[in-house]
């Protein structure tokens, strides 16, 4: 009696395995397409390395369509740290077209609207927190 009394007590008392973090909502509002064709594609960067220019370094992607001048994409993510980058892909070709010195001929965005100094924004200037609540951006697609 006195055994199972000592098993139940140590089974009541043993932690519970941790549980995975909640995963929070990144909501990507975009605004500002100068027309709806091709599509959108998102690349999200949980690191400064790739972004944001290398999509295949991206934790996550996701592609949309253009609406009324307008693109929405809702991500389940882990709470963190986070930064990404949107490109109007006008032609549907996955890509950003850029100009021979390396312009871009497509519009694009970052997180938290960062711009760059000559050249792309930084990690640093377009990354942002995800708390378990989730979190919205409203991005303006900007065109050279």
């Amino acid at each position: 009696m006195l055994t199972q009394t000592l098993i139940a007590l140590t089974l009541a008392l043993a932690p519970e395995p941790a549980a995975p973090a909640p995963a929070g909502v990144l909501s990507i509002r975009m605004h500002g397409f100068r027309n709806a064709e091709g599509q959108v594609l998102v690349a999200v960067f949980r690191g400064a390395e790739g972004f944001p220019g290398d999509p295949n370094k991206a934790w996550k992607t996701a592609v949309a369509k253009v609406s009324n001048g307008r693109a929405r994409v809702d991500l389940e993510v882990p709470p963190g740290e986070y930064a990404f980058a949107v490109v109007h892909d006008e032609n549907g070709n996955n890509k950003m077209d850029t100009t021979w010195v390396g312009i871009p001929k497509e519009g694009y965005g970052t997180s938290n609207n960062a711009k760059g100094r000559f050249g792309p924004p930084k990690y640093r200037d377009a990354k942002f927190s995800v708390a378990e609540a989730g979190v919205v951006q409203q991005i303006a697609i900007v065109y050279w």
